[in-house]
């Protein structure tokens, strides 16, 4: 066991250099400034909120040119041989216009649950009364998912239903943003784990019964390898950690907007993972395993997916992207 925890340690270092996060005035005024466009977002009622969502997602689609460009390489990457140019446009910035009623999603979701009526709307869909009936006995999971659809109203929702719940969450790049985003989530998910350092913290707390959320779709160039959507992609190893060292299960979580600010379909699904015959085969197997279905989650409905965060970033050969 001692051998199998210094591997571990070896593949998946406990303490993580801490990416740089921009600050002083030009940040600062970036960050002002995407709070006087979310201002609305917070206060509007939903449904007017949505639609205002919606119409800034087409502004930002026509000015944010780097942004608009990784969305569509991604897009043609993925599906080029399959969808006509006009069809990937479409699906681009109709992912840029899910991606901004997310926000309203992350804003106001927290009032949402105060009102009985909303929390009667959701759609609980899979082996729900099995894991909850877990949780309560005091099991711990792993809660992973994607930035796909209306991710930011799933973690609140079970922390209304009595979960304890950790979000492991990457730093913003620009402080003051981080800061904010990180005072709305604390007000609906009030434990966020820091990834840098993070593996001891997350040991402790699934050792009292806190289950971690984690969203493993992100770019990690010090990750593993593997296939997603058709190319090898920077993923996180921390699933094939945690599983290992703790022999903790995994439940994967998505949601689907029924009618968006009203009703929501909440879809949870526990994991048959593959077990390694040791620490390195375990981490390739399980981190494939998780990444492939994630994909699958991504091709059910791609409009849901972020196509704009730029997912094959880092390459295997050390390289960078070259967008498409």
């Amino acid at each position: 066991m001692n051998a199998e925890i210094s591997i571990t340690s070896e593949i998946q270092p406990q303490k993580r250099l801490r990416p740089r996060q921009r600050s002083g005035f030009i940040a600062l005024v970036g960050a002002l400034s995407a709070a006087l466009f979310c201002f609305p977002l917070a206060f509007l009622p939903a449904k007017l909120a949505c639609f205002y969502a919606r119409v800034l997602a087409r502004f930002g689609w026509i000015f944010a040119h780097r942004r608009r460009r990784v969305t569509l390489s991604n897009l043609r990457n993925v599906y080029g041989s399959v969808w006509t140019e006009k069809k990937i446009r479409k699906v681009g910035l109709e992912s840029w216009r899910r991606v901004s009623m997310s926000a309203v999603e992350a804003l106001q979701i927290g009032s949402w649950l105060q009102n009985p009526d909303f929390r009667e709307r959701i759609v609980w869909s899979g082996p729900w009364y099995e894991v909850e009936q877990r949780q309560r006995s005091g099991e711990a999971f792993l809660l992973v998912s994607g930035h796909l659809g209306p991710f930011e109203i799933i973690l609140p929702s079970l922390v209304q239903r009595g979960w304890r719940i950790g979000l492991l969450s990457r730093p913003v790049k620009n402080l003051y943003i981080h800061r904010m985003l990180d005072w709305i989530r604390r007000g609906t998910v009030p434990t966020i784990l820091d990834p840098a350092g993070a593996l001891p913290e997350m040991g402790r707390a699934l050792g009292e019964g806190t289950s971690i959320a984690l969203l493993v779709d992100q770019n990690d160039r010090s990750g593993i390898f593997v296939p997603f959507l058709g190319r090898e992609a920077g993923t996180t190893s921390s699933i094939g950690v945690l599983t290992r060292r703790y022999r903790v299960p995994v439940v994967y979580l998505q949601a689907r907007r029924i009618e968006a600010g009203r009703r929501y379909r909440l879809t949870c699904e526990i994991a048959d993972l593959p077990w390694g015959e040791d620490i390195r085969s375990h981490l390739d197997l399980v981190t494939r395993s998780v990444s492939d279905r994630i994909e699958k989650m991504v091709r059910e409905v791609p409009a849901d997916w972020l196509w704009m965060h730029q997912r094959w970033k880092a390459r295997p050969d050390g390289g960078r992207e070259i967008l498409f």
